[in-house]
């Protein structure tokens, strides 16, 4: 018999009594559905399906960074909504290691899986077995022949389905095996590579590498990429409620950041490039002593999915509970519902902060936890396409601030370099109204032009607390790098930024045969494409690339912008590529 499941009628609905306080989301998912009968993907695919009208308009903007997605074998056919166009690797969770021997404990399906059929067949996306080890390292790290064993396997099983490669998530590693890892990579990257030519072999990272177990000198240049895991700052078993994935601070003692984890591992000597930031597509929810943000807990956490929080069936994520963190970029909803509760989680707003900071550090791409948990809703999809693609443009308006956030100190050990350049702007404007660096150790560099070969501004490098103050640039663009030494961090810096244009815009912008008019406007704009003749859908952002609007409408139809602040925006439609042209509400 056939059950029609809901995805979220699954996740995480039960506790585990066996230290699940010292698991991380994928252990204890994995756990929990190994738990149940039929833990196969084949039995899933049957019994999950996919939310009803979702669609993903190809629009023409290819990936520049990696989306490396996890597939879990209990999703079911959710992957029937992924949009491949956007998804440059597609991962089966998992191969559960016998550390005895190498064999597979299970594959869950991995043969015969209807999804990594979709995956092949989508041309666009690689495809990797994700391969799961969480105790037990010992045993199977002292052991060539389970080595060998384990690896011969795995060449055989990606060879079988013509995928791409693998992924290995050893967790809790401890740090006397740190050479073996090492080395057991090594060996694994070198005989994938070998017997498939152009294939991948990636690992995780811990958000927080307390043991420091990971030796890239020794796994260099033999691994493709490493995924940091960046969603168990708070975790199920916190005495505190707070993000799962902060960006950066939150609270006034544990820092612990998905910033600071990318400037740890750069520390390490992880190549940029290779450097992927897992982001979760959960939060989570503790019974809490108080509403008053953060709380103190009273039991363990439950993981929600976004589609969860978006259905909103409860009620209880409504407008009226939801808080802004600004300082993590976090959406909080704290309510009660018999009992005080915190639900931390990323919505929006918050995962297009994480995005711009993937762009800003320059690391490889994303990776996310898990696919089909945001089933039904485009939010992120369309994100990633406005930021990981050829078609990212930098803002004309927006702030910038050091890597500890916009109110808290920076970090040891960084420097990076970013170029903020608009499309089109003749010359940008930068206003830094807080500036404190630890004095001829930290130092901010600012370069008049597109990249470090442009000359300096005047007082290049700023340190201690003199700043940039207000200067002009004159090029379109200004590259900044950021240094810090090994010791002393300070608050840092603030700054805004606007940019200014050799032409105004016309009476009537048309691009790619999308017009609108008139522009300026102020209650009402007329939008029309040469190339649409039905309905489609229109988005207005505004300068920081935040989606003001968006509104299905007829072509040549008025479009009532009048509850539009007076600026400078961009308007575009999805069904045309996805491009922006300038738009001003007067």
């Amino acid at each position: 018999m056939k059950y029609f499941l809901t995805l979220l009628s699954l996740i995480l609905v039960v506790s585990f009594a066996n230290a699940q306080n010292s698991q991380s989301i994928h252990e204890y998912q994995l756990n929990y559905y190994n738990s149940l009968a039929n833990s196969t993907a084949e039995h899933y695919e049957s019994t999950i399906q996919p939310a009803s009208g979702v669609y993903h308009e190809k629009s023409g903007c290819q990936l520049n960074k990696v989306v490396y997605g996890w597939h879990p074998y209990w999703v079911g056919s959710v992957y029937q909504n992924y949009n491949w166009d956007l998804l440059s690797h597609f991962s089966f969770f998992s191969y559960e290691v016998n550390t005895a021997d190498g064999e597979p404990i299970t594959t869950h399906g991995w043969s015969s899986s209807a999804a990594v059929g979709a995956a092949l067949a989508s041309g666009n996306t690689k495809v990797t077995l994700t391969v799961t080890l969480f105790s037990d390292h010992a045993t199977f790290l002292s052991n060539p022949t389970a080595q060998q064993t384990l690896i011969s396997n795995l060449i055989n099983l990606v060879q079988s389905r013509g995928a791409h490669g693998v992924n290995i998530d050893f967790e809790g590693l401890p740090s006397s095996y740190k050479i073996e890892f090492a080395y057991f990579m090594v060996n694994l990257c070198n005989q994938m590579h070998s017997a498939i030519p152009g294939s991948e072999v990636s690992t995780v990272l811990y958000a927080v590498d307390w043991n420091n177990v990971f030796d890239f000198s020794l796994m260099e240049p033999a691994v493709d990429h490493y995924i940091i895991m960046g969603y168990a700052y708070y975790y199920q078993g916190s005495s505190s409620t707070g993000p799962c994935d902060p960006l950066y601070h939150f609270g006034s003692s544990y820092n612990y950041t998905l910033s600071k984890s990318i400037t740890y591992y750069l520390d390490k000597g992880c190549p940029k490039q290779k450097l992927i930031m897992g982001l979760p597509y959960y939060g989570y929810q503790w019974p809490t002593t108080s509403t008053s943000i953060p709380s103190s807990t009273t039991g363990s956490g439950t993981a929600k999915t976004y589609r969860q929080v978006r259905n909103n069936s409860s009620g209880n994520y409504s407008a009226a509970n939801h808080y802004y963190d600004n300082e993590s970029y976090t959406d909080i909803y704290s309510f009660n519902d018999g009992g005080n509760y915190q639900c931390f989680i990323t919505e929006e707003e918050g995962f297009r902060k994480r995005l711009e900071h993937i762009n800003t550090t320059d690391i490889g791409g994303i990776g996310i936890w898990a696919l089909g948990y945001d089933d039904g809703y485009n939010d992120f999809w369309n994100a990633i396409d406005d930021y990981l693609t050829d078609c990212y443009k930098d803002s004309c308006s927006n702030d910038i601030h050091d890597f500890g956030g916009p109110l808290k100190n920076y970090y040891n050990n960084e420097d990076y370099i970013w170029t903020i350049a608009p499309d089109s702007a003749s010359s940008l404007t930068f206003d830094f109204s807080f500036f404190d660096l630890e004095a001829n150790w930290d130092y901010l560099y600012v370069y008049d032009g597109a990249d470090v070969n442009a000359p300096q501004i005047s007082g290049s490098p700023f340190t201690g607390l003199v700043g940039p103050g207000v200067f002009t640039s004159s090029t379109g663009a200004v590259t900044f790098r950021f240094y810090s030494d090994v010791a002393t961090v300070n608050p840092g810096f603030i700054a805004t930024y606007n940019c200014s244009y050799d032409q105004s815009v016309g009476i009537t912008t048309q691009q790619d045969e999308f017009s609108i008019f008139p522009n300026p406007a102020s209650d009402y704009i007329t939008v029309f494409s040469r190339n649409i003749s039905s309905e489609f859908e229109v988005i207005i952002v505004d300068v920081s690339g935040k989606i003001v609007l968006r509104k299905t409408t007829q072509n040549n139809a008025s479009l009532d912008v009048s509850s539009l602040a007076n600026g400078y925006y961009f308007i575009g439609s999805y069904s045309n590529n996805n491009r922006l042209i300038p738009f001003v509400k007067d």
